[in-house]
């Protein structure tokens, strides 16, 4: 058998006191701060299928925040080089007032409780399994503080559906449904399409924008262009 230790400290949660409106004000790419709020210690997912635009989100989050928030981004995905590039192309200055980190696992021992921690991308090779559980690991680590983190998408499925063909997207990033258990707003970017998949704090009371949806390209240097909201699944915005 196993044993461990038993733990018998509680910690009390004052939430008479708290105040239910203390929304981080944060700025968000495609004007989401519209439709979906965000309090201190939540997690957000950026989901992405590949070459989707993951980065380019993560990236313009950091730009239209970082003067006013300690941003931190942990990065997984490239070299000092090809950053200075895609960083430059998206209108970050050398005077960034942001720390940049290289890091691959175990996010949790390195985030700063109290800062806004980009991870870019949040890998775990085939243990997909661990996606719940590292996510949950960063959420106990937090104070005030907000984790955005990026994670990939597998590849669409093919259906057949009454003799026809059909590519269906997927919504949730590897490790299924477990990336979304401790996330406070998840988004999903495929298709050229962004879907606003949860969002557990509607910015107005009489807009639900959970599956909201928008359509993008992108422009010569890689930044999100001709944004508009999208409505159904046919190939034309309304």
């Amino acid at each position: 058998g196993t044993f461990r230790r038993i733990e018998s400290e509680k910690k009390i949660i004052d939430w008479q006191s708290a105040n239910s409106e203390n929304i981080v004000p944060l700025h968000w790419p495609f004007g989401l701060e519209e439709y979906a709020s965000i309090y201190p210690k939540n997690i957000a997912i950026v989901a992405g299928s590949k070459q989707e635009g993951k980065s380019t989100f993560l990236y313009n989050f950091i730009k239209l925040n970082m003067y006013d928030y300690q941003i931190d981004l942990y990065n997984t995905e490239t070299g000092a080089e090809q950053m200075k590039d895609r960083f430059t192309d998206l209108g970050i200055p050398l005077d960034a007032p942001l720390n940049v980190y290289e890091r691959y696992d175990n996010f949790a021992d390195v985030i700063v409780p109290d800062h806004i921690s980009v991870i870019d991308y949040l890998d775990l090779n085939s243990d997909f399994y661990l996606a719940g559980f590292e996510i949950d690991q960063m959420f106990r680590k937090l104070t005030t503080g907000i984790v955005v983190a990026g994670m990939q998408i597998p590849p669409p499925s093919t259906h057949l559906v009454r003799g026809i063909k059909k590519v269906l997207d997927r919504d949730y990033a590897y490790g299924g449904g477990l990336t979304a258990k401790r996330a406070f707003l998840y988004l999903s970017l495929s298709s050229h399409k962004l879907k606003l998949k949860h969002a557990k704090k509607p910015a107005k009371k009489n807009i639900h924008p959970e599956n909201m949806m928008w359509s993008y390209d992108f422009s010569d240097k890689g930044d999100f262009i001709n944004i508009q909201r999208y409505f159904g699944d046919n190939d034309e915005p309304l």
